[in-house]
């Protein structure tokens, strides 16, 4: 393959696989194209980058067609003489290619690279990413003193504006770095070798599918595998489950006789096997004994954002924009609904509480689907605001969560594949689920409220996106609703 160059993100790429790789240089239309979460992952990225260049005022940007490589390392030569932070200069040699997030400029000839992540650690996949820079750097003759990793602080609590300095940690990783960089140019001749293959190489799957990141060729490399596969099974030790994928015993059901599984696991077996559910009649009638009317059925839509957008927030906080709350009076009674969806204006916590004191009353049980998720969010909002504790210690010992019978298999029915979330709980106890819903999962919500809330779009757009947000988390407390009710049909 004549004039091929392999960046740093396709260094990567071969590292996780080097099917992957292959596909990128030779078959590209068959890799799907990022979806929204990844999208909302790069643009995070792209904007704790820009609070980076803050810290360094006198810095160089390099700019440019990212396709035009020789422009672009054109630049970046010219900019070296000047003895400034350069932003995303751009170097070659040989068959790589990379773009350094910051090169900083120290005493008379040496820089130092930094690499700016909007993690809030430095991760395992960092050390790679460095090596690679650095040596495309060496290479081209920079004498490179350290390697930096800049991620953000989760510890920031924002207070007025944006504090740079405090939201982002400089991390020194130049040992591991240097430990790495041996391997790196034997990396790129095997990676060479393999994208000039006339066929992509056959690799079994397994944990490098989704790690360090979900590979783009998942479905396609899985598809495979039957709807009942091995890895299906609740909480089994991947490593055993491609073991046994890799000696062809692909669904649940010819898992081997002697093969150990906890209760949980032998429950959904036994479920699969007889096509239907497993049902603990005591065990659910033992937690229906909890339930105290009227019962309030409350679930949260939150965002989390690198840079915090509200006053007395850190980075990534999960900050909920939205609660439905549905009230039923009755075992035979219709539930009643209250809801809230903030317009982005203020931070919103501080309504939510006050309308969840006013709803909430002041007894029966109050229901949430894995209540560690609400507890959590109430958690943060009071230590932004404790003059709402003495409330929340009143309403605390009222939490029920939901999601028990069904996290201990009391109830599992084979639909669920594994998984005691309400999204498969759902239809497989009612038979009807978040079908045919704009919007049907949490992750969206979040992407898409922020969109239509602090991004650029119509009003007619933004209107529509919010009745559907509306929706969709009316569905998640009526949900809940139905849940119990059938619960209740089963205790019978």
């Amino acid at each position: 393959m004549n004039n091929l160059l392999i960046s740093k993100s396709k260094y990567l790429n071969g590292l996780q696989c080097h099917k992957l790789l292959w596909f990128y240089y030779n078959d590209k239309e068959k890799i799907p194209q990022p979806d929204q979460t990844t999208r909302a992952k790069f643009e995070q990225g792209k904007l704790v980058g820009e609070f980076a260049k803050k810290l360094f005022p006198n810095g160089i940007q390099i700019d440019g067609d990212p396709e035009n490589f020789s422009e672009l390392i054109s630049a970046s030569s010219s900019a070296l003489k000047h003895r400034k932070p350069i932003f995303e200069g751009a170097f070659k040699v040989k068959n790589a290619f990379a773009r350094v997030d910051v090169l900083n400029p120290f005493n008379g000839d040496q820089w130092d690279i930094i690499e700016v992540k909007s993690s809030t650690e430095v991760k395992d996949e960092h050390i790679p990413d460095l090596a690679i820079q650095r040596y495309i750097c060496e290479e081209a003759g920079l004498k490179i003193r350290k390697c930096y990793i800049m991620h953000v602080n989760n510890q920031y609590i924002r207070r007025g504006e944006i504090d740079p300095k405090e939201l982002l940690t400089q991390v020194d990783i130049t040992d591991r770095v240097s430990e790495w960089l041996p391997q790196v140019e034997q990396h790129l001749h095997e990676m060479i070798t393999t994208i000039n293959r006339d066929k992509h190489p056959e690799i079994a799957i397994g944990v490098y599918c989704d790690k360090p990141y979900p590979c783009p060729l998942h479905e396609m490399c899985w598809a495979f595998l039957p709807e009942d596969h091995i890895l299906t099974l609740n909480r089994f030790s991947k490593k055993q489950g491609f073991d046994l994928i890799n000696k062809g015993i692909l669904d649940v059901r010819n898992i081997p006789t002697g093969l150990k599984l906890n209760d949980k696991q032998q429950r959904q077996l036994i479920a699969i096997r007889s096509s239907q559910p497993y049902i603990d009649k005591g065990a659910i009638r033992d937690f229906l004994k909890t339930m105290e009317f009227p019962i309030y059925f409350v679930d949260f839509e939150t965002f989390d954002t690198a840079i915090p957008i509200f006053n007395l927030t850190r980075p990534y906080e999960k900050v909920p924009f939205q609660y439905s709350l549905h009230v039923l009076q009755s075992q035979d009674g219709q539930p009643d609904h209250y809801s809230f969806l903030a317009d982005g204006s203020v931070d919103p916590r501080p309504e939510i509480m006050t309308q969840l004191q006013r709803n909430l009353g002041s007894n029966g049980t109050i229901i949430a689907y894995n209540l560690s998720f609400e507890k959590t969010i109430l958690k943060y909002i009071l230590e932004s605001y404790p003059e709402y504790s003495d409330w929340y210690a009143q309403i605390e010992p009222r939490f029920v969560d939901l999601l028990k019978p069904f996290s201990s298999f009391d109830y599992y029915h084979p639909l669920q594949r594994g998984t005691a979330s309400i999204k498969a709980v759902l239809p497989a106890l009612t038979g009807s689920g978040y079908e045919g819903m704009e919007i049907s999962e949490g992750e969206t919500a979040s992407l898409e409220y922020l969109r239509v809330t602090f991004g650029r779009v119509t009003e007619e757009e933004r209107i529509r996106v919010r009745q559907q947000l509306e929706e969709y988390c009316q569905l998640d407390t009526l949900a809940m609703v139905r849940i119990l009710e059938k619960l209740w049909e089963l205790a019978t």
